[in-house]
């Protein structure tokens, strides 16, 4: 074990420093001794950062929500419900209609519409019944346009032209940090199961950045690439058995109408016809994702031919379009049926709530293994088209994959839950506290005798070697150690190395305290010993919740 720092010239500042530590450890050793509490709080406690504690008897994992309502998340304008029916009517007229009858002001860039072909005479065929009018401009991406809403105006345009129209937003994560999520794991989890594209060191200047000030982040993004990080963040503030993070309500009744039988003879039926009966059999909006077919060998006429009785909507889907190469994806209350890289290339994300299954970082760990060899999707980084995992915390999963893949995941956890309840508890021992061990701490050259003096005070007093305890187990040497290194003012540092002959138990406290001299916070008594490194993980460890943590 080895914490290494700049070296501060001020004794003062060093033994204020150890006073307060003197203290909160004195504070911490009170505290083992109350009855502990859920989520790290304690009662009279100063406000501070606190590690989530998994809570020793079984979560009851809420159902609800199931997903983030992106009307929401759009202006009271778009969230509007509507009744409106276009059948073939040009592009033109579905923008004036916007603007003379729901009163938006509506800016079309002709520009960037025409550099991407498209015209104002497209032909629009839709239907809001009672739905948000934010439905609308999201189905004409289907022709290839892009909409994003700017001082309170929507601005229609192609999606290439869209990239290049970014905001800055601040989002407030204070109280996500005091409910355990690292401050990295979190932005990783907002960039990576986003949807946008991000800045690095070879990233040009049309791609998102995030800046991190305090509690504040400040993110660069695309309008929709905002409301996928407001969903994300909505969803994390309160999870669920499975919460989609930009997903109608809508969509349950999509999913629930998948699980419907039906009977169904086609026979030599155009594509396109028999996506109009299976809508009509089904009670839901089905519709042919052309632009997606144009790319391929499959076209709205081209005949289908099958006979099926009594069966589940989605089977029925899966005989009709896997022989075609074609799949199909929810999207703004409407299935679509699209080639299968198109539907691939359609990713959402979902955030789990799996405080039942995880209780600390190595079973969040195994957990993430489980997933990544245990289902059919694929992942990266093994394959850069395949599904994203993430845990901002060690009991939050945020999975951004295919609708079907989301499922998989899904049905994982439902077993393993299964398991666990039918399963019997088998005990298995963990390393013993009261084995001797002996460890090695670098400290810069003051603090490091300082230490030395004061350590027998401050952890397990009963615990050192004295004239008083000759057969007590504790032993300190102290030893210079080279080579120096300089501090940020070029000033070179002396370093001394700690050799301690300890406990298990005694070196988890003298770590905890020396890492509180290092960075000056509070004392976390969830902390590790050696915070320089990440703890280590043994693969296989799946299951590990079946173990009591009495046995740990």
């Amino acid at each position: 074990m080895s914490f290494c720092i700049e070296a501060d010239s001020r004794l003062t500042l060093f033994q204020q420093r150890l006073n307060t530590v003197k203290i909160s450890l004195i504070f911490v050793l009170l505290t083992l001794t109350q009855t502990p509490t859920l989520f790290g709080q304690t009662t009279g406690a100063p406000a501070q950062r606190v590690k989530v504690v998994a809570a020793t008897e079984p979560f009851t994992i809420p159902d609800e929500p199931k997903t983030v309502d992106p009307a929401t998340l759009v202006s009271p304008q778009l969230a509007a419900k509507v009744t409106v029916k276009f059948d073939g009517d040009p592009l033109k007229k579905v923008i004036t209609w916007l603007q003379q009858d729901q009163k938006i002001n509506v800016i079309v860039d002709y520009k960037a519409l025409s550099n991407a072909k498209l015209l104002d005479t497209e032909p629009v065929t839709e239907e809001l019944n009672d739905a948000p009018l934010y439905l609308l401009l999201s189905r004409l991406e289907q022709l290839g346009l892009a909409w994003y809403q700017h001082d309170h105006s929507v601005i229609i345009t192609s999606r290439e032209e869209s990239l290049k129209h970014d905001t800055t937003v601040p989002y407030n994560l204070g109280d996500l940090f005091d409910l355990g999520y690292g401050p990295q794991d979190l932005l990783t989890a907002i960039k990576r199961c986003s949807g946008g594209r991000w800045k690095t060191v070879h990233g040009g200047d049309d791609f998102g950045t995030a800046v991190l000030l305090g509690d504040v982040v400040f993110i660069r993004q695309t309008d929709d690439v905002h409301r996928e990080i407001t969903g994300l963040l909505t969803a994390i503030r309160k999870p669920a058995r499975r919460t989609f993070t930009l997903d109608t309500p809508r969509h349950e009744d999509l999913r629930a109408a998948l699980e419907q039988k039906i009977d169904v003879d086609f026979h030599e039926t155009p594509l396109v016809v028999a996506a109009q009966e299976l809508s009509r059999l089904s009670q839901i909006s089905i519709r042919l994702d052309r632009a997606a077919l144009a790319k391929g060998a499959v076209r709205e006429r081209t005949p289908v031919t099958l006979k099926l009785a009594d069966q589940k909507l989605h089977a029925v889907l899966r005989s009709l379009l896997s022989n075609m190469g074609l799949n199909w994806y929810l999207r703004d209350d409407v299935l679509w049926i699209t080639n299968s890289d198109a539907a691939g290339e359609y990713q959402k994300a979902a955030v789990y709530d799996v405080r039942d299954l995880c209780a600390d970082r190595d079973e969040a760990i195994a957990l993430k293994d489980a997933i990544l060899t245990q289902t059919r999707a694929k992942w990266r980084p093994n394959d850069e088209r395949g599904g994203i995992i993430e845990m901002p915390r060690h009991d939050i999963l945020v999975v951004r994959h295919t609708e079907t893949a989301l499922d998989e995941v899904l049905q994982l956890l439902e077993n393993y839950r299964t398991a666990l309840k039918a399963s019997k508890l088998r005990l298995t021992p963990g390393p013993d506290p009261t084995e001797v061990i002996t460890g090695y701490y670098r400290l810069p050259r003051l603090m490091g005798f300082d230490v030395a003096t004061e350590l027998q005070e401050l952890v397990l007093k009963e615990t050192w070697k004295s004239e008083n305890r000759p057969n007590a187990v504790g032993t300190i040497r102290t030893i210079m150690a080279e080579p120096s290194f300089p501090d940020s003012k070029g000033n070179v540092v002396e370093q001394v190395v700690l050799v301690i002959n300890q406990t298990r138990a005694a070196h988890q406290q003298i770590g905890k305290l020396i890492q509180t001299l290092i960075s000056s916070k509070a004392v976390d008594s969830e902390a590790s010993a050696d915070t320089s490194k990440k703890p280590d993980h043994t693969p296989g460890t799946f299951g590990r919740r079946l173990i009591p943590k009495s046995a740990e």
